[in-house]
């Protein structure tokens, strides 16, 4: 490793351990406070689903330098730990928290919630590692594009659904359900359009905006669903199925059927 490299992996490490160490020092107590157990086993193994996907992509699709060697494999995977460790804090400026909202107040649709966004980060992250490229400093430049996407596209959700309301102050599960989905399926779209060999921070803009523009119908999508499903007097609490699982389903579905006619790299 270079200089650089082992100074990077010294902050990755330190990062790493200081997120995540506040995370299990921060544990999410079981329904003695009334929250039940599928949401927070599902907030609790989004961290290790993240983690499994990004060495995936790493062992079959990063450089060739990096997918044989376990020094640079890690090197990454710490990385990516401290991307996802440091980009999740600003999961409570989106509008659901993980202290607030999970541990303080129990809220089981805000833990589904978040742990679509970790997941929907980490493939927004991954994608900066498919291809060739000259440094990890590709790496960054690429998952910054992606990440900072992504929670943009949170941001205007929100703002024209009022999302987080229903999932933080409504409490309505299949709401954490939707926006779950539309997290995980928005991360994999932008990291798809951040992919490919490097050749250029020009190149890379201008084939992401090519590539990953179909977020925006996704997000159009997402939001006329949110309209229709979300919580009324008349329907309080609507079916997870067919008003949560369902919705985010499809629009992980499309995702993948698009990135199956482009192909993986550009």
């Amino acid at each position: 490793m270079s200089g650089d490299e082992a100074a990077v992996l010294l902050i990755c490490i330190f990062l790493t351990l200081g997120f995540w160490g506040a995370w299990v020092r921060q544990p999410i107590k079981f329904p003695s406070a009334g929250m039940p157990r599928r949401p927070t086993r599902v907030l609790r193994l989004a961290p290790l689903v993240a983690a499994l996907v990004l060495f995936a992509v790493l062992k079959t699709l990063s450089s060739f330098d990096v997918q044989d060697s376990a020094v640079y494999l890690t090197f990454y995977m710490l990385m990516g730990a401290a991307w996802v460790g440091v980009t999740t804090q600003l999961t409570a400026l989106a509008g659901v928290s993980r202290r607030d909202d999970v541990i303080e107040r129990r809220n089981g649709a805000a833990a589904i919630a978040l742990a679509g966004a970790i997941v929907g980060i980490t493939l927004a992250f991954a994608g900066g590692n498919i291809g060739d490229g000259p440094g990890w400093w590709v790496v960054v430049f690429s998952a910054a594009i992606s990440t900072g996407t992504l929670y943009l596209l949170w941001l205007a959700f929100d703002n024209l659904t009022r999302i987080n309301d229903t999932v933080t102050v409504e409490r309505d599960p299949a709401a954490g359900v939707r926006l779950a989905g539309f997290l995980i399926a928005a991360g994999m779209l932008l990291g798809r359009g951040v992919a490919g060999d490097w050749v250029s921070a020009a190149a890379t803009l201008r084939d992401f905006v090519v590539t990953a523009w179909p977020v925006f119908v996704l997000l159009a999508v997402a939001v006329a669903v949110e309209r229709a499903l979300r919580p009324t007097p008349e329907r309080p609490s609507p079916p997870v199925g067919s008003h949560g699982m369902v919705p985010a389903l499809t629009y992980v579905v499309a995702v993948l059927a698009y990135i199956a006619v482009i192909g993986i790299e550009t």
